[in-house]
């Protein structure tokens, strides 16, 4: 992906122009068509990210299967997808116009908009939504949201992004939650009267009602995980937003019900309803000028609102608690770094390694995606080098602490960390390289010297590691490593009382107990073996 540039060809059918969005999973570019008869001069290129091309060889393409088949003007074409020079991609039509996210701005700060532009774009999704649900068998779309409504300058809103979407077979399908949280219906996040997970085509209707909420009244109807999770009452559009035509706020309201069988039924029905409330709206004459979309009082974000729970938590001890509702929340939603990074410090203390070192993973590659520079990946760079080494990932725990003492030079426990895993990796040579720089360039310390003397042990150099394992003793009479060893070194070489001198230390090391025990074994032996040699 670091080598896509703008000018490059791809499979010699597509040349890159620019960037027209970036994603979790990779970029969209503009490209033009080099030579394709069959297709337009320009198209929409979705170029998965390299770590996630075998996955998204599957996702894509069964995006893509679904996709073929849908021609309507409300659905922006899809054409192909496969691999290319070693590249998932896929190719569609290119729509020359803003998301209906960017068209109405942020909920902290909605921009106006008029009740025609309104009621024209929720005529043209709904459109969308009837195509796809009288399809045999009906599909859902699966996503919907403002992001994924473009406002094509020439014909209006369409509808984009199929990757969520999927037949409905007898009523319902089972769902995982994928979709963002807001947007969600009852019954797809755990609350729906029939049962958990299940995506109704009225689901989509759902989706369409809180699209057209936050239109009118420049917020969503659930703001925050609580509100959501407990299906927390929200006032009518009206009630927030004087000018709305009662009939639009009953239209809207009847998308939001709670059991899929109180809201229109399909896609086909809300376009009959949608029609019947523009015809009502022209005939008692409601004015056209642009509704007062009020900027609504700030609410914790997704993100604060998990953060600062789980936080509570930890700090109460809870920490197993924790790991759990963030664990639930991280399975309804697309989770923001921040709680991310909260839900991999907690899995780690608490025993998930795996699940710790996946999250930081995830977070990294996010965060570089969306063009966060050094200090914000700072953190999970971190995380992720010190749960590689508990997981024995030592050559990936090598790479991650080489990027952080390559850009912080003067915090010296990052190269110390470095030539640890180093060390740990087999490359004994490269950690004492490291070793030695830090050594040399200030007051040495009975840690670099104790583990100085273990890399030079581990290459066979017993006078050097002798050296500095006394170095280390000097400096501190308690260092462990350095006791371990000094205790096998004079145990070998025939030493036993001076090997028992450095165990009776070992012992009194408070944290040392397993080391002190495997030496007592160790050097019981080494005795026995030294004695069968003298006889």
């Amino acid at each position: 992906m670091a080598d896509l540039t703008a000018g490059i060809v791809i499979g010699e059918r597509f040349r890159l122009v620019r960037i027209l969005g970036r994603g979790s999973y990779g970029d969209v570019w503009l490209a033009d068509v080099v030579d394709d008869p069959d297709l337009p001069g320009q198209v929409a290129l979705k170029i998965y990210q390299q770590p996630q091309q075998n996955r998204a060889t599957r996702v894509l393409l069964k995006e893509a299967e679904i996709a073929l088949d849908f021609e309507h003007e409300r659905l922006v074409r899809v054409y192909g997808a496969k691999r290319i020079d070693g590249i998932v991609i896929m190719w569609m039509e290119f729509v020359d116009g803003d998301s209906l996210l960017v068209r109405l701005g942020e909920e902290e700060t909605p921009r106006p908009v008029s009740l025609d532009e309104i009621l024209s774009w929720l005529r043209n999704i709904a459109e969308g939504l009837a195509y796809l649900h009288i399809q045999d068998p009906p599909k859902v779309h699966g996503d919907l949201k403002l992001d994924n409504v473009l406002l094509d300058k020439a014909s209006g809103a369409r509808l984009v992004d199929f990757g969520q979407t999927r037949a409905i077979e007898e009523q319902f399908v089972l769902t995982d939650g994928a979709g963002a949280l807001s947007y969600l219906a009852p019954e797809i996040i755990g609350k729906g009267i029939e049962g958990e997970g299940k995506r109704y085509v009225s689901s989509d209707i759902y989706s369409f009602g809180v699209i057209a909420y936050r239109m009118l009244t420049g917020r969503f109807p659930r703001r925050t995980v609580h509100e959501v999770i407990n299906l927390t009452p929200f006032p009518r559009p009206a009630e927030l937003n004087p000018s709305i035509p009662r009939e639009l706020d009953a239209l809207v309201v009847k998308c939001l019900e709670k059991r899929p069988e109180n809201r229109f039924a399909t896609g086909s029905e809300l376009l009959a309803a949608t029609d019947e409330v523009r015809t009502s709206i022209e005939i008692t004459g409601v004015e056209r000028a642009q509704l007062a979309t009020l900027a609504p009082e700030p609410v914790p974000t997704v993100a604060d609102e998990l953060a600062e729970l789980a936080s509570e938590l930890v700090e109460q001890g809870k920490v197993e608690e924790a790991v759990e509702k963030l664990e639930k929340a991280m399975q309804r939603m697309s989770t923001s770094p921040r709680v991310l990074l909260l839900y991999a410090a907690a899995a780690r203390t608490v025993g998930k390694i795996d699940a710790a070192y996946l999250v930081y993973g995830r977070v990294i590659r996010w965060l570089r995606n969306n063009g966060a520079g050094d200090e914000e990946l700072r953190d999970a760079m971190e995380g992720r080098a010190d749960v590689g080494v508990r997981l024995k990932r030592y050559e990936e725990a090598v790479k991650d602490f080489s990027w952080l003492a390559e850009r912080w030079p003067e915090k010296r426990w990052y190269r110390f960390r470095h030539a640890v895993a180093l060390g740990l990796a087999g490359r004994f040579a490269d950690s004492i390289e490291v070793l030695q720089h830090l050594h040399e360039e200030a007051p040495p310390t009975a840690l670099v010297c104790a583990k100085l003397g273990f890399a030079y042990m581990q290459l066979s150099q017993i006078p050097l590691a002798t050296q500095y394992f006394n170095e280390a003793l000097m400096l501190d009479q308690y260092e462990p490593v350095a006791l371990f060893h000094m205790a096998r070194i004079r145990a070998i070489q025939g030493r036993p009382d001076k090997a028992m001198q450095y165990l009776e230390r070992l012992r009194g090391v408070e944290g040392a107990e397993q080391e002190a025990q495997e030496l007592s074994r160790m050097l019981g032996r080494e005795s026995t073996v030294e004695q069968g040699s003298r006889a």
